[in-house]
């Protein structure tokens, strides 16, 4: 199912949270292409939101982990990947997917 989360996407590289219903989230703008993740860490169940993106990746401020934000893939072995959610933009709204099993 679509939700309507915002308005305008984020600044380049910058992180909104958002939240769906029991879900906190967060999107981002990499080069000009939107990206939504869940706001935790999956190595320490820390904000995400306080990292930073780069080089196509989202950086965990606590220790330093990154995650691909086209796989969701971690960069170290044997921590769990990024659950990733679909993002659309119609007439300038933007929405992301949540499915029930998420």
């Amino acid at each position: 199912m679509w939700f309507k989360v915002l308005e305008k996407p984020p600044e380049p590289n910058a992180m909104a949270e958002i939240s769906v219903g029991d879900n906190q989230l967060v999107l981002t703008n990499y080069n000009g292409k939107l990206y939504c993740f869940n706001n935790r860490c999956p190595h320490e169940d820390f904000q995400l939101s306080f990292g930073c993106v780069q080089k196509g990746k989202v950086k965990c401020s606590l220790h330093g982990f990154s995650f691909d934000l086209v796989s969701g893939e971690s960069s170290e072995e044997g921590v769990e990947s990024l659950n990733l959610f679909r993002v659309k933009i119609e007439k300038d709204v933007i929405y992301v997917e949540i499915n029930p099993d998420q």
